[in-house]
C-alpha cells in the first residue's frame, strides 16, 4: 500500500482501462471509504450507486455523448487534456470495470437558497468523490470523474430508475489503466504560485 502523500501524487485521472474485473472486496475498501467523507450537519445523505454489470455499465454509456476536438496541435497542458478526454467520454465508461453514481439528497435546494446552505450537501459529496478516488489510487486502480451535463443527470436517473428528490453531481469511473493511457501533464500549482499567507 503507497504512503498517504506518494497517493495524492500519483492519482491521475485516467481514460483508457484493461478488461479486467475488479475484485469486490477491493470495491468495498474504496466505497467504504468514499463513506468516511465529512458530510453536511453529520447527515451523510448519500447514496451510491455501484455497476459492475457490463451489460448496464454499457446502457449508461450510451446516455453519455463523447465531445468533438478540434484542437490537432494542443500547446497547453489543459488543450492537451481536451484533446484526450473530449472524445473518450463515452469509451472511457464503456471500458471500465465499476462506474459509482454518488447520490445526494439536498436540504436546502440550491435554486432557492440566498445563505449558502445549498451547497453543503452538494460539498460533502465531493469530499467522498475524492476519499474514492485517493482510495482507488491507493489500490492500484486508475480512476476518473465524469460530470453529468445537460440532459445526463435527468436521462441516467431515469436508465436507473432512480427515486425522485436525488442529485448526481458526478460518476467516478474506475479500472485497471492500460499500459498505454494517455494521461496529460499537470498544470503547474504550488505552495509558492497558489497559497497566498495571511493576505490576498
Amino acid at each position: 500500500m503507497m504512503e498517504f502523500y506518494q497517493v495524492i501524487d500519483n492519482r491521475r485521472s485516467i481514460r483508457q482501462f484493461e478488461d479486467q474485473e475488479i475484485p469486490k472486496e477491493t470495491l468495498e475498501r474504496i466505497l467504504d471509504a468514499g463513506l468516511k467523507a465529512p458530510s453536511s450537519n453529520h447527515q451523510r445523505r448519500w447514496e451510491l450507486v455501484a455497476l459492475t454489470d457490463k451489460t448496464i455499465i454499457h446502457g449508461l454509456a450510451q446516455i453519455v455523448r463523447p465531445y468533438p476536438c478540434r484542437i490537432t496541435e494542443p500547446k497547453t497542458p489543459q488543450q492537451k487534456m481536451f484533446k484526450i478526454a473530449y472524445p473518450r467520454q463515452r469509451s472511457m465508461i464503456e471500458e471500465c470495470a465499476c462506474v459509482v453514481l454518488p447520490f445526494f439528497k439536498q436540504k436546502y435546494p440550491m435554486t432557492e437558497d440566498k445563505n449558502g446552505y445549498g451547497l453543503m450537501d452538494y460539498g460533502a459529496t465531493w469530499a467522498l468523490v475524492e476519499n474514492m478516488l485517493l482510495a482507488a489510487t491507493a489500490e492500484g486502480l486508475g480512476s476518473v470523474v465524469h460530470i453529468p451535463v445537460k440532459k445526463e443527470p435527468e436521462q441516467i436517473k431515469e436508465f436507473l430508475k432512480i427515486p425522485e428528490g436525488w442529485h448526481l453531481p458526478s460518476l467516478v469511473i474506475l479500472g485497471y489503466a492500460s499500459p498505454d493511457a494517455e494521461v496529460p501533464s499537470q498544470v503547474k500549482a504550488t505552495v509558492e504560485n497558489k497559497v497566498h499567507w495571511n493576505k490576498w
